[in-house]
């Protein structure tokens, strides 16, 4: 069966003959940036004490960097997954630079996002504990004072500015709270753990993984653990790139007058 690459790169190529065969087009010559995958990391688990709510998941994908899907304005994010009164979290990767795996942690939602959801005040206390090495905060929902690193190990409280963990205390009304770090190694092994006290305002905490059609429900009295799978056994998602090794292919059209379609 093809994969989801595989599949793409079919339906260019087809579309690209389509085109100079109309003669609407012209073959341009254009090399492809290597890709630096080391690994084949795809697959990662979520569960909670015990194996309680444990999934193996794909992290959420785009052609954008982490910070553009956070899509931060208005004091809030924006990345069509928000709902009032929920905390989700999730695990992405920019396609476009496929070894910067990046973790986010939102709730609620900002005034207007969605018709009929309105975000009541709330507050949120978070702390992640195991960040390994070389992981940086690139988004914060809003101010260092809500999410940073911290030297504590209990929650509550404001980061302490120092340290290895990463700490949140959120309150907010109307719009969305959290933020996202990347860096997380995509060929060695690691496990979060995610501890919340949702005070007042989130009755539901999930995990979003792929294209977010069906999250994992989280209990929010119990810690979360995240880790990668390094495998190369077959999980039903084809590892990024192949294990009978990497493949890159391009395709790049030109119109006459010379712009690239």
């Amino acid at each position: 069966s093809y994969s989801f690459c595989t599949l793409l790169v079919t339906m260019i190529l087809s579309l690209a003959n389509l085109l100079l065969s109309l003669g609407v087009a012209t073959p341009t010559a254009y090399t492809c940036p290597v890709l630096n995958f080391v690994g084949d990391v795809r697959q990662f688990v979520v569960e909670q004490e015990n194996g309680k709510n444990r999934r193996t998941v794909p992290a959420v994908e785009r052609a954008m960097t982490a910070a553009d899907f956070y899509n931060y304005s208005s004091y809030s994010s924006h990345t069509g997954l928000e709902e009032a009164e929920t905390s989700f979290m999730l695990l992405y990767r920019d396609l476009d630079q496929p070894d910067e795996l990046s973790f986010f942690w939102i709730h609620g939602i900002d005034e207007g996002a969605k018709e009929g959801q309105r975000q009541v005040r709330a507050s949120v206390n978070g702390l992640i504990t195991g960040v390994p090495e070389g992981v940086t905060i690139v988004q914060r929902d809003d101010r260092v004072a809500e999410w940073d690193w911290t030297s504590s190990t209990t929650l509550g409280g404001e980061p302490t500015h120092e340290g290895k963990n990463l700490g949140g205390s959120w309150t907010f009304n109307k719009n969305t709270d959290g933020g996202a770090v990347s860096g997380l190694p995509m060929d060695k092994d690691w496990e979060l753990r995610i501890d919340a006290n949702f005070s007042e305002g989130i009755n539901k905490w999930f995990f979003y993984f792929g294209d977010g059609s069906s999250p994992q429900l989280l209990d929010p009295s119990e810690p979360v653990f995240l880790h990668p799978v390094v495998t190369t056994v077959d999980l039903g998602v084809a590892p990024y790139p192949e294990v009978a090794g990497p493949q890159t292919f391009c395709t790049l059209v030109a119109s006459e007058s010379g712009s690239r379609e």
